[in-house]
């Protein structure tokens, strides 16, 4: 197969559930459960890798041991200020109006307790919704009891490891397949050969199948919107499309890297945040701009945050609590949850969560239910 729509884990997954149900049939009625049906409200997940550094994006600016913690890295004056002695990174600026609106919230303190310092690991936490890291994507499990049940959609070109593992179907949506490549069948004769091989070919048919139902659904691309140049912003531009298409999936799926500041932080964060706020201000642009639409919540995420002290290359090591973003119609508050305290920290010397990811994400799919 020359272009796999489905990520493996996503197959072999459906592999297995065919064969504990007795064949393929059940597990392809619960995958088209959802088809051809408009969600009432999609939620969008960004994932912010790397390790966003939740202390300079929504900043303690009034805290005194901030300011001695991070002599260089520390917020200035034209640090945009929101409310209890917190402010934005000034590169976020392209959000403030949002925040002004009632359309921009964070939920504080966000993290595992602890937790492995291993991006690999804590993406896998992460996208579980468990610190053990293993099983399902939340998404998947969350979906896969909903009516409304999928496809659920990344749009990055590596997928999203949350929306997978589940029995809805998850999607790889972005470039490659807007050019309508078809698969390649392989032998008829090892096809026979192989009953596995069948189901997998079958489910990819299927993938293959919601995917040109998804392309012919597509709303025309966005115009006159200041969205950036590069990934992040072509996502969003392909998320405005699905969005006004009428047939919007439930559960898409961004994502930006670039967060893994160890050196030189002050112009690299700066950079991605930039990047960030106008893709954001964008889609909201995008979405203000619809006549009729799905409501939509989106929640940015990161898989930990960074020390409080700054390192001696002008960036900050992997640390534990950080900062989640939501922006969109359903948000639960400016602020949700307790800013972790900079004078109380671990034996680790890192930020002590105030709720755990698992929390976060409950009260988020609260909002769309």
């Amino acid at each position: 197969m020359s272009e796999l729509h489905l990520s493996r884990r996503t197959l072999l997954t459906g592999v297995a559930a065919a064969a504990a149900t007795g064949g393929l049939g059940a597990l392809a009625q619960a995958f088209a459960s959802g088809r051809g049906a408009s969600s009432s409200h999609v939620l969008v997940l960004l994932e912010l890798r790397g390790g966003n550094d939740g202390l300079n994006t929504l900043a303690p600016v009034a805290d005194p041991v901030y300011r001695r913690a991070r002599p260089t890295l520390a917020l200035g004056n034209d640090a945009i200020a929101l409310a209890d002695g917190l402010a934005l990174h000034p590169a976020l600026a392209p959000l403030a109006p949002l925040w002004r609106r009632g359309r921009l919230g964070f939920a504080l303190g966000v993290g595992w307790s602890s937790p492995k310092r291993s991006h690999f690991k804590a993406a896998d936490q992460w996208a579980v919704g468990d610190a053990s890291g293993e099983g399902a994507g939340w998404l998947a499990r969350a979906y896969g009891t909903r009516a409304q049940s999928g496809p659920l959609v990344a749009l990055d070109a590596s997928g999203c490891a949350a929306t997978e593992g589940g029995t809805p179907l998850a999607l790889q949506l972005g470039p490659a397949q807007l050019l309508g490549r078809s698969l390649q069948a392989p032998s008829p004769l090892v096809v026979e050969a192989s009953p596995v091989l069948r189901q997998m070919i079958a489910l990819e048919s299927a993938g293959a199948r919601e995917l040109e139902r998804l392309r012919g659904a597509l709303a025309p691309p966005p115009v006159g919107l200041d969205l950036p140049a590069g990934s992040l912003g072509r996502q969003v531009a392909l998320a405005l499309r699905l969005i006004g298409s009428g047939q919007c999936p439930p559960v898409l799926a961004l994502a930006q890297g670039g967060y893994d500041t160890h050196n030189n932080q002050g112009r690299r964060h700066q950079r991605v945040l930039n990047q960030l706020a106008l893709a954001l201000a964008g889609l909201d642009a995008g979405l203000q701009g619809m006549k009729q639409r799905p409501a939509l919540t989106l929640l940015a995420v990161s898989e930990f945050g960074r020390r409080l002290q700054e390192n001696g290359s002008g960036g900050t090591d992997h640390g534990s609590a950080s900062v989640a973003l939501l922006m969109g119609d359903r948000i639960p508050g400016p602020f949700f949850g307790t800013y972790p305290s900079l004078s109380d920290l671990d034996d680790r010397g890192d930020l002590q969560p105030t709720q755990s990811p698992e929390q976060l994400y409950r009260r988020v799919l609260a909002l769309g239910a």
